[in-house]
């Protein structure tokens, strides 16, 4: 009975001033949540939330990443191509269908075995025109690789390929992997207008397999999630450099959605995602 008055209350918090909603729809959540399932359903795709997990509450009152997803509404247009991989339950993909309309199309990348099941068990892939669902990881070659799934994978998005982080509670088996390049070349894309890259310490590589693509100014944005550590600096020093010399600058939204020039090397610690744009 009371998730009619709960759907009411979310889209009044999407309209409220940004201080303090988070907080609002975090103790509406954590109020009205039963313990049971909750399905949403945006934009066609079917998404099964759990209101006793933070990320979850924020993507059922539309708060989830709000920055960068007001950034993609003020910046994509029909008939654009996105590449979402780790798409985990497919709450991006399912922003961006939005977005992309009928003559666009959004490309999902999910190696886990969990996630990948969950998505196909709610949605009826084959009724999408404009999205589809790759059971691959994107990293800098192509063929096999050790994948590490975890128990958590839907609770806080954590699974990683082999060389990138060591879980305690990880469940191995082998994926398959490919490049943005490889990918593009076999399926006949020829530009990639947003590509997601959250994927669990694999951004650098991923970013080594789109060579090609970077080169020819084929990619016109990307997201990158950014850990800026003492241990991690290298890594992200060497993802700089290589979006600095294929003509990109690096950037910040704000919850409008607006963009704003960051500096990453400039800071000690940093855990945001970041936007690389081509200058001009």
């Amino acid at each position: 009975m009371w998730r009619t008055p709960l759907r009411s209350i979310a889209r009044q918090l999407t309209r409220l001033p940004v201080r303090g909603r988070h907080r609002l729809a975090d103790l509406v959540g954590e109020w009205t949540n039963t313990g049971g399932p909750v399905e949403i359903v945006r934009n066609g795709v079917r998404l099964s939330l759990d209101l006793g997990i933070r990320q979850h509450r924020m993507m059922f009152f539309g708060l989830y990443e709000v920055n960068i997803m007001n950034y993609l509404s003020r910046t994509l247009r029909p008939g654009m191509v996105v590449f979402d991989p780790g798409a985990n339950m497919g709450y991006f993909a399912a922003h961006c269908l939005g977005l992309v309309g009928p003559h666009g199309h959004v490309h999902s990348f999910e190696p886990s075995r969990t996630a990948n099941a969950r998505i196909r068990e709610l949605n009826d892939l084959g009724a999408f025109r404009t999205w589809s669902l790759w059971d691959l990881a994107l990293t800098d070659h192509t063929g096999t690789h050790t994948f590490y799934d975890t128990p958590r994978v839907m609770v806080r998005g954590f699974a990683c390929l082999e060389g990138t982080f060591d879980p305690k509670d990880k469940i191995p088996y082998p994926v398959q992997v490919t490049t943005v390049d490889a990918f593009c070349a076999g399926q006949g894309i020829g530009r990639v207008d947003f590509l997601k890259l959250d994927i669990e310490g694999s951004e650098l590589p991923a970013l080594r397999g789109c060579q090609r693509m970077l080169a020819e100014e084929r990619i016109a944005r990307i997201m990158v999630e950014t850990t800026l550590l003492d241990r991690s600096r290298a890594e992200v020093q060497a993802m700089d450099d290589l979006l600095r010399g294929a003509g990109f600058r690096s950037f910040r939204a704000r919850t409008d959605g607006r963009t704003v020039p960051v500096d990453v090397m400039a800071h000690r610690e940093l855990r945001e995602d970041i936007l690389w744009l081509r200058e001009g």
